[in-house]
């Protein structure tokens, strides 16, 4: 009876521990199979045990657990010490130690490999690991190092900068302070030129004057070779006085170019027939070919232009003996809205060496010391021609050749114009036309009171003299005058003014204004003071009259249309 329920309770106890068991292998874990397994060892059924094992190492491999198969193999081999030991003791107990040991030795073996080969991966894994941290390290070193020399070049780099920053302030202060300094030299300049031109002009007009009166007197023969060397010394000084005022004019920009009609042809012929008589004095022939299809009326600055030419044929007939000097023009292919001339001055004189090529049109060049003291001149003459040609659009070229001849050539565009008379036409008059006329001549200095006043008689214009600007105003007033010939630079109020002050009243009467012109003078300005024409001093005497004539001529139309 007790051993039946002995039976029992154990059946009772290892029905109870399978079910454990069960729930253990439900529940899948590895540990739960290692501690069925040691609960199977301490009742000594090792078979069991052994059971247990083997599924813990089946999960451990299902779930390439290495440290979990570890374990696993490290308690089997705890198992199998006991059973080894037993087994020598009591070598009739029936356990196949055989196969025990077999699969001991081989699970082992294969715990013993996967540890190695987990061992070889985590070795590699590590090495790896090793190369790409060293790998990282050189990389942030490199990186490190770039960011420093980068930073090192950024703080040069800041400090040139500064220190460039710093010198082109210095440099453009400098330069500012000397920019302010040569426009001060520059007005400074001008200003004495102006003042210098002006004073000399004076005397000049009174030498041109007087020597025009005393040719007139019909002198002695030998009077007459000194009066006309005097003359010609005048009008050389002139020209020189003129060149000066111009370049310096250009300089200052204070320069204006004209828009109005004129007829080139017609301005290429007068200035043909103005030099023929230069180029008879040196024997050469002076051709004027001109593109029959350049229009009649064009858009532009024909006193420029005038300029232009005067100098480039006045050099060439001068450097030019027995020689020929051509001067063309002619007309581009272009739209209708506008005419581009070319135009071309050549001459067989002496040539310019190509080593002087650019600088001749520098001022006060003339190519060499030995060219200045044979043929003479300013060496102004080519300096205005070539800025005068950028001011109207255009760039001149030179050809030259020593001994064979030099080719000016230059092109500009011009506007096409309405047909009309032009502004620089000179009226044809009649000095009988002059005889009686009655003229005032506001003037304060003497001497050219009297030179003026002398050659008015001589073509029997009543001349009447007033120094002031002040006694003008009063006189015109109360006398009627055929012309006014106004001084600009008067005592008190000056010539401008006075001719504002006249228009209040008198919008008829000719006004001309008399001027040894400056730098801050110009045609346009004065007229706009209700002056209708200039005289600039020192003048000519046939063009002083032409101008006088002119005026009276359109009072005398402007007259008959308000009568009518």
């Amino acid at each position: 009876m007790h051993l039946i329920l002995f039976f029992f309770l154990f059946s009772f106890t290892s029905i109870y521990a399978d079910s454990k068991s069960i729930s253990l292998l439900k529940a899948d874990s590895i540990s739960n199979y290692l501690e069925a397994s040691n609960l199977r060892k301490k009742e000594n059924n090792f078979r069991k045990s052994f059971d247990f094992v083997q599924k813990a190492i089946m999960y451990a491999e299902k779930d390439n657990d290495i440290a979990s198969e570890a374990k696993v193999y490290l308690h089997l081999g705890q198992l199998y010490t006991i059973v080894k030991a037993l087994y020598e003791k009591k070598p009739d107990r029936k356990i196949d130690t055989l196969n025990f040991s077999k699969f001991y030795i081989n699970n082992n073996i294969k715990s013993i490999q996967k540890l190695q080969k987990a061992s070889d991966k985590q070795l590699l894994k590590q090495r790896e690991e090793i190369k790409l941290y060293k790998l990282i390290s050189i990389i942030s070193l490199a990186l490190l190092a770039i960011l420093s020399l980068f930073s090192l070049s950024l703080y040069r780099k800041s400090s040139i900068r500064k220190q460039s920053y710093q010198l082109l302030k210095e440099k453009n202060t400098t330069l500012q302070l000397s920019q302010e300094k040569a426009e001060r030299a520059s007005a400074a300049r001008s200003e004495f030129l102006c003042t210098v031109s002006h004073e000399l002009r004076t005397p000049l007009n009174a030498i041109t004057g007087i020597t025009h009166l005393l040719i007139d007197e019909d002198p002695k023969p030998h009077q007459l070779e000194y009066l006309k060397s005097l003359q010609f010394s005048g009008k050389y000084l002139m020209n020189y006085i003129n060149e000066i005022l111009e370049i310096n004019r250009i300089e200052s920009k204070n320069i204006e170019v004209e828009k109005i009609d004129f007829d080139i042809k017609k301005l290429l012929v007068e200035i043909q027939n103005s030099l023929q008589e230069l180029a008879n004095e040196n024997k050469n022939k002076l051709i004027l070919t001109i593109d029959p299809n350049i229009p009649e009326d064009i858009i532009g600055d024909p006193t420029k232009l005038s300029q232009i030419f005067i100098n480039l044929i006045n050099n060439a007939l001068k450097f030019t003996q027995k020689g020929e000097v051509k001067i063309t023009a002619t007309l581009l292919p272009t739209d209708n809205q506008k005419a581009s001339i070319y135009f071309e001055i050549a001459d067989t004189g002496i040539g310019i060496p190509e080593d002087q090529l650019e600088s001749i049109f520098d001022s006060f060049s003339q190519g060499s010391i030995e060219t200045n003291r044979q043929y003479g001149g300013t060496g102004l003459g080519l300096t205005i021609v070539k800025r005068l040609i950028i001011i109207l659009g255009g760039n001149i070229k030179l050809k030259s050749q020593v001994r064979t001849g030099s080719v000016f050539s230059f092109t500009l565009d011009f506007k096409l114009g309405i047909k009309k008379l032009s502004s620089n036409t000179v009226f044809p008059h009649d000095e009988n036309n002059f005889i009686a006329k009655k003229i005032l001549l506001v003037e304060d200095n003497k001497i050219n009171q009297m030179i003026i006043k002398r050659m008015l008689e001589k073509k029997q214009i009543v001349c009447e003299i007033i120094e002031n600007g002040e006694d003008a105003v009063a006189i015109t007033k109360i006398n009627r005058y055929d012309l006014i010939l106004m001084d600009v630079h008067l005592p008190g109020i000056n010539g401008t003014i006075a001719t504002q002050q006249i228009r209040q009243f008198d919008i008829v009467t000719p006004i001309v204004a008399l001027t040894a012109i400056s730098l801050l003078e110009n045609r346009e300005m004065l007229l706009s003071y209700g002056m209708n024409d200039v005289i600039t001093k020192p003048f000519e005497p046939d063009n002083f009259f032409a101008i006088i004539a002119e005026c009276m001529q359109k009072d005398n139309t402007n007259n008959s249309e308000s009568v009518i």
